[in-house]
């Protein structure tokens, strides 16, 4: 498909030139699944799945029948990347609650040119006019592109991070953006919506013009929302953190009452949302549960971006993933970091932000849903647990010091700390970035090895020589680079196996295929995709420390930020596993010690 930015210049001047995301070889990601699910699994198991996977892709089997046709699917000129209605479907027809399954926060570092004694309303409006002079670069294509080792890398993610929101409906939500054809919203939308308190505003923010409003108007405006008195009775925003076919049904309940029809929608066409936290969070892990999930009330996960603010001026954003991924909020941080938003450049002066309330009419039905869901709410949240390391020994450079990728030596640090919590190998999810194909997304690396395995065995046997450990570290940390660089080509194996499944899924009786091949309920391919490790990273510009829920209930969740001299760790479980929590991240402390002075020994 050609991208609709094609022939502009600037940000999206690259974009036609993009190559298409490959189909790989479908022998090779059996292979390569074979070999990745090879620690995890028994004898016995591990052969099933091999005669298993082997049959799928055989010449009579139902895998080449599967794969011609994500080819064919692959090369029409209407899609431009064959795995995307997949990954929105992976995303949308999910029905666990957004902020404890899938939303992540990204907290930013402290700005460079806040004036000193903001209040609250100061801060918060700083930030609105700092996303508003991003947005400008991005509508004009005046954000120079992002790229990768010096080459161009995908930019309409950007065109879908302002005015987004995922839509709840039974079995599977839908997606609402600037770039979604058949439901769209204005990609020049005036307003946000405050969030204080419980209760809605919508702010205009820019003018008929296109021009956005400078902070001291913000300020006023959001100074006015916070000396109202009272808090919402019947928050509604809670609603969006129920499972989603649960607030599909209250939505619709909700839409039909009054007015509210018209609020619902102020809300998913706003150019984002701003939550106002009118208490100080104390200490980084209240921080990090406030920037998860808060208290529920003053929040609406369905939407693209929420921006939570403190009366510290301690910020974040927090992110519905369907459209958007991490690195295109690395680089909005880093802008929002470095941005002097009371310089007044490009905004108006003089001029008054028009506010008004957004009142949801809600009867004694609806105020009963709405208390239920926060009293669901309540008992999720405290089922999560959350650990956050601040690791300042050291960081990237002295890693690399060691010569060892910075992000392989962390998650082997993490293996040798699982290994110690729970004596085996438990199958661990990284995401690779692939934004250099056209409207690229991730890749799943699974950190599991059979180097891994022997790293994690020597560095525990009380007989080996730091010689011996070190050879260990280096081999497995090589072992993830090299399977790092295979799915960041587009060689992975589980959106490969996604595309096959979707395929059969959609088309699989027009291809005449009976029934679901036995391959895709295989045990052993169901061990190596539960991911009882998941874990992320990103470039540190502006960010301070990231996070994001466990994204299965036995196991944790992992989201990390390498600085030059130190390692942010953030770290969510369910309650029952608190004490594997807190094992595990003192473990990954000891771990990342010890596997630097052991490499340091082995050099003298």
């Amino acid at each position: 498909m050609g991208d609709s930015t094609k022939g502009r210049s600037g940000t999206f001047s690259s974009q036609a030139s993009l190559p298409a995301l490959p189909v790989p070889d479908l022998e090779e990601t059996i292979e390569r699944l074979l070999e990745w699910a090879s620690p995890l699994l028994d004898p016995d198991t591990l052969e099933r799945t091999g005669r298993s996977a082997r049959e799928f892709a055989s010449e009579s089997g139902p895998g080449p029948i599967l794969q011609k046709a994500l080819k064919e699917f692959a090369a029409r000129k209407d899609v431009a990347n064959w795995l995307e209605s997949f990954w929105e479907w992976m995303y949308l027809s999910g029905r666990a609650s957004l902020p404890f399954y899938s939303n992540i926060f990204y907290m930013f570092s402290p700005r460079s040119a806040s004036p000193k004694d903001l209040t609250l309303a100061g801060h918060a409006a700083g930030l609105v006019v700092s996303a508003l002079r991003f947005k400008k670069l991005v509508d004009t294509g005046q954000l120079p592109p992002d790229t990768e080792k010096g080459r161009p890398i995908c930019m309409i993610q950007y065109k879908k991070m302002f005015s987004s929101a995922r839509i709840p409906e039974k079995g599977m939500d839908r997606i609402r953006n600037p770039v979604i054809s058949h439901d769209p919203t204005e990609p020049y939308e005036r307003h946000i919506v405050v969030i204080s308190g419980g209760r809605f505003f919508s702010v205009d923010v820019i003018d008929h013009e296109g021009n956005f409003f400078d902070v001291v108007a913000v300020e006023s405006a959001i100074q006015e929302i916070m000396d109202l008195e009272g808090e919402a009775t019947s928050p509604a925003g809670v609603l969006t953190t129920l499972p989603r076919d649960d607030w599909a049904e209250a939505r619709a309940n909700l839409s039909i009452i009054s007015d509210n029809r018209k609020i619902l929608d102020t809300i998913e066409r706003a150019l984002f949302i701003l939550c106002l936290e009118q208490r100080q969070p104390e200490g980084i892990k209240q921080l990090s549960k406030t920037m998860l999930t808060g208290d529920g009330r003053s929040r609406w996960f369905d939407k693209g971006m929420q921006f939570i603010v403190c009366p510290d001026g301690t910020s974040a954003i927090n992110m519905e993933h369907t459209a958007t991924d991490g690195s295109i909020m690395v680089r909005f941080a880093s802008f929002v970091g470095n941005d002097d938003p009371w310089n007044g450049e490009g905004s108006i002066k003089n001029g008054k932000c028009s506010w008004r309330d957004l009142v949801f009419d809600i009867d004694d039905d609806m105020a009963s849903i709405i208390e239920s869901a926060a009293t669901g709410f309540d008992r999720m949240k405290s089922d999560t647990e959350t650990e956050v390391l601040i690791f300042g020994s050291f960081g990237k450079e002295r890693i690399k010091g060691l010569s060892v990728a910075p992000d392989a030596f962390v998650q082997m640090a993490m293996q040798l700390a699982q290994q110690d919590v729970w004596g085996v190998p438990r199958s661990t999810y990284e995401a690779v970035m692939t934004r250099q194909f056209l409207h690229g997304r991730t890749e799943a690396v699974r950190s599991v090895s059979e180097e891994s395995v022997i790293f994690t065995r020597v560095m525990r046997d009380p007989s080996a020589t730091d010689s011996e450990k070190a050879v260990a570290i280096r081999a497995a940390a090589e072992k993830h680079v090299s399977r790092m660089k295979e799915s960041k080509a587009g060689k992975g194996v589980e959106r490969h196996l996604l595309g096959l499944r979707r395929i059969y899924e959609t088309m699989g009786k027009d291809l005449g295929l009976q029934g679901e091949p036995e391959f895709f309920s295989d045990r052993g391919l169901k061990t190596l995709t539960r991911t009882l490790l998941s874990t992320s990273t990103s470039a540190v510009d502006g960010m301070y420390l990231a996070g994001f829920g466990t994204v299965d209930d036995e196991g944790l969740g992992v989201r990390y930020l390498t600085f030059p001299g130190s390692i942010h760790f953030n770290i969510t479980s369910r309650t029952a596993l608190r004490g594997q929590l807190e094992l595990f991240a003192q473990s990954l402390d000891t771990a990342l010690r010890e596997m630097a002075e052991t490499i340091d020994r082995a050099k003298q």
